[in-house]
């Protein structure tokens, strides 16, 4: 199939031949995570500019049908209730479909079993493939511990295999680049940061909002509040969080911590609170709606922490400064051209020692605004639209055969 049309040039492909983009990916809506947010906003914008995307996804007890989506049966993981397992499918339909629909080129954006399809798919029409690596799967393994080093290996080596088997490969931050690298992968690597849309997290909200709010959770209008947006898996280092907080709530005795979303160490860290003493003052939201309910929460708050080391992009750390709350991380490469010492936050070298800066931070409201409007101009490098236009240049140097 041609994919040139005769008219004006567009990244040297011709800008009104729309190309049609096939997505595959394990988790997508009604799931709500980072990936999820990430494949919605580049199908959009992708819709946008006149390009035909489709879906190939898992099936979901709460999906609603979409003409442009396309499920798989699939199993709930086994300990997050959120997640699901695709199961084999009738290829030769799969295979049917993605001819019927004239398919460009095939993006996928996880390495599991939708994953494998999506290369398949490629091997058997052709197809030029991409993939993003959203995840660190490598950072997952402890939850089998007793299989730890072996999946290790095995992880290593499969991913390596399956970014090899596509045309490129997007790695979110330097830090996935590098670790791609490690593992030996020949294709392609370009490092496109995630796009996002931070109209949600610009709008300014109402002092009736903020103290409706914080009434929720009996949260002072004057209280300094800390925010953390994820799951509530080991890999978030959110019981370092809780540490880090009681040493703050020791010294600012009104201070309090929001704990956004759910997971599998919920009930644990629950009780790692109450251990130490600040049961009262910490407060686990569990899921909020996106945008509106987060965004609120944000606002809401004055500074955003967050610990984790297994962040490929830090989504939640992007949409808590394009809200204007300085940031208070542990350093790690998947934020290293977000957060900057001194000037929107602090990076911190040890989990530990978080506190001091949080304190630093809370204690000095002139410093703590100042902070606010850098992390407000910072967040605007990281748009969905630059996203979009830096992966429709990938794609055009795919199509082309450049890499």
């Amino acid at each position: 199939m041609s994919l040139f049309h005769p008219a004006n040039e567009f990244m040297g492909l011709k800008s009104d031949y729309f190309m049609n983009i096939a997505m595959f990916s394990d988790t997508y809506a009604p799931q709500v995570n980072g990936v999820v947010t990430m494949i919605k906003m580049l199908e959009e914008n992708l819709q946008k500019r006149g390009h035909n995307v489709y879906i190939f996804t898992v099936d979901h007890p709460k999906a609603t049908s979409q003409e442009n989506v396309y499920r798989v049966p699939s199993l709930r993981f086994p300990w997050e209730k959120q997640h699901r397992i695709g199961l084999p499918t009738n290829y030769r339909e799969l295979i049917q479909i993605i001819s019927n629909l004239k398919i460009d080129l095939i993006h996928s954006h996880t390495s599991i079993i939708v994953g494998y399809l999506a290369n398949l798919v490629t091997s058997k029409l052709g197809l030029p493939g991409v993939t993003t690596y959203h995840t660190m799967m490598e950072e997952y393994v402890h939850y089998i511990p007793f299989m730890e080093p072996i999946l290790r290996v095995y992880i290593r080596k499969q991913d390596k295999r399956f970014c090899d088997r596509n045309r490129a490969v997007i790695a979110p931050s330097i830090k996935i680049k590098k670790l791609l690298e490690t593992y030996g992968v020949t294709s392609h690597i370009e490092v496109i940061p995630n796009g996002v849309d931070l109209t949600p997290f610009k709008r300014e909200i109402s002092e009736e909002e903020r103290r409706n709010f914080r009434n929720r959770y009996n949260i002072g209008e004057e209280d300094p509040v800390m925010i953390f947006v994820g799951r509530m898996g080991g890999e978030k280092s959110i019981d370092k969080l809780i540490e880090n907080f009681a040493r703050v709530n020791g010294e600012i005795p009104n201070s309090h911590l929001l704990l956004v979303g759910d997971g599998p160490l919920r009930t644990q860290l629950k009780e790692l609170s109450v251990a130490l003493g600040v049961g009262r003052n910490l407060h686990f939201t569990g899921f909020l709606k996106w945008p509106t309910e987060i965004s609120l929460a944000y606002k809401s708050s004055d500074l955003f922490i967050i610990a984790s080391h297994t962040e490929t992009f830090g989504l939640v750390t992007l949409e808590a400064m394009a809200s204007g709350l300085p940031v208070v991380a542990y350093k790690d490469d998947s934020i290293a051209n977000m957060v900057f010492d001194g000037d929107n936050g602090f990076m911190c070298p040890s989990k530990d020692n978080l506190y001091k800066a949080i304190i630093e931070v809370l204690r000095d409201d002139s410093m703590r605004k100042r902070m606010s409007e850098r992390s407000r101009e910072i967040s605007l490098d990281f748009s969905a639209e630059a996203n979009t236009e830096k992966t429709l240049d990938l794609y055009g140097r795919v199509l082309r055969n450049e890499v």
